[in-house]
């Protein structure tokens, strides 16, 4: 009696494809929260650009979870392409080079756990999210190079990489355990090391886990703001006349600036952007005394402080129309003040 025909064997499962796809689309719609995290980082220490990095681990967390999960080489890069994608087109500020700062990243997670096996260690998951969160800063370079110090870069690096290490290696290997202890996912194998997870490694995932969750519902709770609602933005805070500002209601007012953008990460050459001033704006809202600042906020949570003196000696500080949303062209400010995706401008007496 001759044998049945065989079931193909496919590389990865449903099961695995399934466990990817859920994990790249957590990771993309939560991407805005680890950017709105990093930039809180950045202010809470007084500098634009590199504190932030120490949030970085959180971006290539889920390859390294992916990868350790599934246990096959391939699926953190299938992941970062997803990942990817999700962010796209839930709204990122970097548009189609995400994809490939994502694709870079899950690239490098396969590559270093390739000699890891099946279930890789904690050591082997930590050097795999130090070196893949790393590179987001190197492709950030080579993608829009400003000709920053070797020196900044290289601080910047190694915040990413510690951050990696942290939040990506560390923190996936604690969340497998707990998972998998849990009975969520049921693994083949366990990774190398297991047994009965340390009670600290535990305990500090649990804590992070629920810091991380809870400031996730609060962000998209009471700081997010869809950026697909159009280009509009809510004039509001010390003014007589709170409104809605949208482009086609100043068109006389529009005037054409030249600006450079020169950031510690971005730098994009003296270009003739077309918008309405600031200024303009402001003056339609009536603001009152004693207000001083004016406050620039992203639909993400990120935010720029201008005194509003300056504002109005400034002309050249314009909001212009990029594509569905707005953004503040800040002629003769550096980058950190360039403010994509702008969802408010609030009237203030201080920071």
């Amino acid at each position: 009696m001759s044998a049945g025909p065989k079931r193909r064997a496919y590389y990865f499962s449903t099961r695995d494809l399934v466990l990817i796809a859920v994990v790249s689309a957590a990771g993309g719609v939560l991407s805005t929260y680890v950017g709105y995290l990093g930039s809180l980082m950045n202010k809470a220490v007084g500098v634009p650009f590199g504190a932030g990095q120490w949030m970085a681990g959180l971006h290539v967390f889920w390859f390294v979870f992916a990868r350790a999960a599934v246990g096959r080489t391939g699926a953190a890069t299938l992941a970062g392409v997803l990942k990817g994608l999700v962010e796209m087109f839930a709204g990122s500020t970097h548009g189609l080079p995400i994809v490939l700062v994502s694709l870079v990243e899950g690239l490098l997670v396969d590559a270093v756990l390739l000699p890891a096996g099946k279930r890789p260690s904690l050591g082997s998951m930590c050097l795999a999210g130090g070196v893949s969160s790393a590179s987001n800063v190197l492709v950030f370079q080579a993608l829009y190079f400003s000709g920053v110090s070797v020196g900044y870069v290289g601080l910047m690096t190694a915040f990413a990489f510690v951050s990696g290490a942290i939040l990506g290696g560390y923190f996936a290997r604690g969340v497998l355990d707990v998972v998998s202890s849990a009975r969520v996912l049921n693994l083949d194998e366990e990774p190398e090391g297991a047994g009965r997870a340390p009670s600290f490694r535990v305990i500090s995932t649990l804590v992070l886990a629920v810091l991380l969750a809870g400031g996730a519902v609060f962000y998209y709770t009471q700081v997010f703001e869809p950026f697909w609602t159009g280009p509009t933005c809510r004039v509001e805070g010390m003014v007589e006349r709170s409104y809605e500002y949208r482009p086609i209601d100043f068109e006389d007012d529009s005037v054409t600036v030249t600006a450079e953008l020169q950031g510690a990460v971005t730098y994009v050459p003296p270009t003739d952007y077309t918008g309405v001033p600031v200024a303009s704006i402001l003056e339609r809202a009536h603001v009152q005394e004693p207000a001083e600042k004016v406050r620039i906020v992203a639909s993400d949570g990120y935010y720029a402080i201008f005194d509003l003196d300056d504002l109005a000696d400034r002309p050249e500080v314009i909001l212009v129309q990029d594509k569905d949303t707005l953004r503040l062209v800040a002629a003769g400010y550096e980058g950190a003040y360039w403010v994509r995706m702008v969802s408010r401008i609030v009237v203030c007496a201080d920071d």
